[in-house]
């Protein structure tokens, strides 16, 4: 950079920084962009260009083109099939009906839009060999996370908002970049952007928090609150590994058998476990069956808890999303994901379904003092 370009310099500067502190590269890495044209994208792309030789990177770029906006989503893929041509990247594009597939899958067009996105992007990087898959959201991504997790009611999880590498494969170094810098930074290396004009659209919950709850509450109640939602996030995170650390060495305690899609589990040990521990290895065993927590709610897991507990309920079965069935059988609990729809196994078993009653406690399971 030139002394001209002070700002820019600055800027890149702190996105190595948030590279470094969460090692998110290492030299020799493939790297994939997701490219959608937006200033986020775009600055991710000048950015770590910018710095490809000094982190020792390979760089490749995807764009996902979500039939959503016409002619402007055509627009926008032009925009960025020309960007790669211009600086000679490797660039890999698709196309999806998002809305149909958010009709057959019975999902909001958010969700479903993210779950075409990510799958996309992991199936290139798996097929290109790429290390890691790099995103663009920021800092106010971030925010805009925690409150929409808040209004909807959320635990731990979501307050610790959008992690800056999650699985180990996606990284986003530009999460502790404002908006209004990453526009600063485009301007002032004169690199274009494409605008997509459904951000402004109020009736998305995630345009809502931005455009009228943020304001609001900078305007009747604190001009920082950005700042404090942040360090908020950053404390929830911290103390939230903790205890997804403990959680892990308490579920390979409590862990009687593993299989491909399966996993057994001790319902004593489980018992023994104070009860947000508890709740935190039910948690992370769904996740090593399912590799995901979609559609898992807290409800989901309380109910697994008192499944567990309730006398009585052996041989019995408990049905959760995603083809997932919970089997007691003594003092064992199994989760397993089904090849099949749970609906068309449950006329092949005599397993009976367990139904839960609605209540305002969780009987059955207690909670042990862990002095």
């Amino acid at each position: 950079m030139t002394a001209q370009s002070s700002f820019a310099q600055k800027f890149t500067d702190q996105v190595l920084g948030t590279i470094r502190e969460h090692d998110m590269i290492a030299p020799g890495h493939s790297v994939l962009i997701g490219v959608s044209g937006g200033p986020d994208s775009m600055a991710l792309v000048k950015v770590l260009t910018g710095l490809k030789k000094d982190l020792d990177i390979r760089i490749g770029l995807a764009h996902l083109n979500h039939m959503l906006r016409g002619s402007h989503a055509l627009a926008d893929e032009a925009f960025v099939r020309e960007f790669a041509r211009e600086h000679n990247l490797d660039l890999v594009v698709e196309t999806k009906n998002v809305a149909e597939f958010a009709k057959k899958q019975q999902l909001c067009i958010e969700e479903a839009g993210r779950n075409v996105r990510y799958d996309f992007f992991t199936r290139v990087a798996c097929e290109k060999g790429f290390h890691r898959i790099a995103l663009g959201h920021h800092r106010d991504d971030n925010i805009e996370q925690v409150l929409m997790n808040l209004v909807r009611g959320t635990g731990p999880l979501g307050l610790r908002g959008i992690p800056p590498v999650r699985q180990e494969k996606f990284i986003r170094p530009l999460i502790r970049m404002p908006r209004a810098d990453i526009l600063a930074f485009l301007d002032e290396i004169n690199q274009e952007y494409r605008i997509d004009e459904s951000n402004d659209d109020t009736s998305y919950l995630r345009n809502r928090i931005r455009h009228c709850l943020i304001p609001f509450l900078e305007t009747e109640f604190n001009p920082d609150i950005k700042a404090g939602i942040e360090r908020l996030s950053g404390i929830i995170g911290q103390e939230d590994d903790l205890l997804d650390q403990m959680a892990r060495t308490a579920l390979d305690k409590a862990t009687t058998g593993r299989q491909k899609d399966q996993i057994d589990l001790s319902i004593p040990a489980i018992k023994k476990l104070d009860r947000a521990l508890g709740a935190r290895v039910i948690r992370a065993a769904l996740l090593s069956v399912k590799q995901n927590l979609r559609r898992i709610s807290h409800t989901h897991i309380r109910d697994i808890l008192y499944f567990a507990g309730k006398k009585g309920e052996s041989g019995k079965s408990l049905d959760l999303p995603g083809q997932i069935r919970v089997y007691k059988q003594r003092d064992i609990l199994r989760i397993k994901k089904e090849e099949t729809a749970l609906r068309t196994l449950g006329r092949h078993l005599k397993t009976r379904r367990f139904k839960m009653k609605k209540r305002t406690k969780t009987p059955g399971y207690k909670a042990h003092d862990q002095n």
